[in-house]
């Protein structure tokens, strides 16, 4: 009976030990996951920072963008305009060189010119 106790007191020291390695192991890869865990939730979280901060960026991109469009925008009609006037400005122009046309090509105005030209004013 006595080799059976015994043989019954290394098993249960046998088990005893393979428990204690088993929770060693289970201590070990808890730990492992635990800084696995820390180390992703950092990721994430720098992640998540260039993310907003991308989107920040974008923002302002896009607002900059905007404003630029605006001003592109209002200068296109400012140059429409301009072009406007000054197609105006020249019809008016050439009307106005057609009548001084029209003035020295008359006959009322060949007398005046030699008129002044024979009384010096």
């Amino acid at each position: 009976m006595t080799e059976t106790m015994d043989e019954r007191d290394q098993l249960i020291a046998d088990l005893l030990e393979e428990a204690h390695g088993l929770r060693m192991k289970y201590e070990e890869f808890s730990q492992y996951t635990e800084s696995k865990v820390a180390e992703f939730v950092i990721a994430r979280k720098e992640l998540t920072q260039e993310r907003d901060s991308a989107v920040h960026h974008l923002s302002l991109a896009q607002r900059d963008l905007q404003v630029l469009r605006q001003r592109q925008d209002q200068l296109q009609a400012q140059m429409i305009q301009i072009n406007s006037r000054i197609d105006k400005l020249t019809k008016q122009r050439d009307r106005a060189r057609e009548r001084v046309a029209a003035l020295e090509a008359s006959r009322a105005f060949r007398i005046a010119t030699r008129l002044r030209k024979m009384f010096g004013n």
